[in-house]
């Protein structure tokens, strides 16, 4: 399977519907996961996710350089404006560990993670799930939170320190 930047461009200069759908399918579980473990209702998450990928496909052309960056963008600012509308909280860990789910973890490991994940403040835990749950780059991630990439690097490197602190005292 191609990379998400190549079925994007491909997209974009063909519309080659297939590019499309695999950039979809690769992509659609794991931002819908994000979106619940954010604390989105599971149905309102498909709801918000139809609505990034239109807003997403709006976009994209003008610089296919970071699809995945964008979608996650685009996908969090419409969650959060959600919950603003709704008058709730914030985006916050999803009741179920199960929604962050990994492929073949140890058990217990897994569900301490998503305890200590679920237990940070909306910001980190946004920088966390989408660095190491969803996969994005340091890049990515600095694209979508709208922050300098440094400075993803710089506060992932002290959250794991400060949780690595917390399991050591555990």
């Amino acid at each position: 399977m191609d990379d998400p930047v190549t079925l994007v461009r491909r997209w974009c200069r063909e519309r080659d519907e297939s590019a499309f759908s695999s950039f979809d399918r690769s992509q659609s579980e794991r931002l819908w996961r994000f979106l619940v473990a954010r604390g989105v209702d599971p149905e309102t998450a498909y709801d918000v996710l139809a609505d990034a990928f239109e807003r997403w496909m709006k976009n994209i052309c003008r610089d296919p350089s970071s699809p995945v960056a964008l979608l996650y963008r685009i996908a969090l600012n419409r969650a959060t404006d959600l919950h603003r509308r709704q008058r709730v909280r914030e985006p916050g860990p999803a009741a179920d560990p199960e929604t962050l789910a990994t492929p073949n973890p140890p058990p217990d490991l897994e569900h301490e993670a998503a305890r200590l994940v679920a237990s940070l403040p909306g910001d980190e835990q946004n920088l966390l799930l989408l660095r190491y749950w969803a996969g994005l780059t340091h890049r990515e991630v600095a694209s979508v939170l709208d922050r300098p990439e440094g400075t993803v690097r710089r506060e992932t490197a002290e959250i794991l320190h400060a949780l690595k602190a917390r399991l050591d005292d555990d």
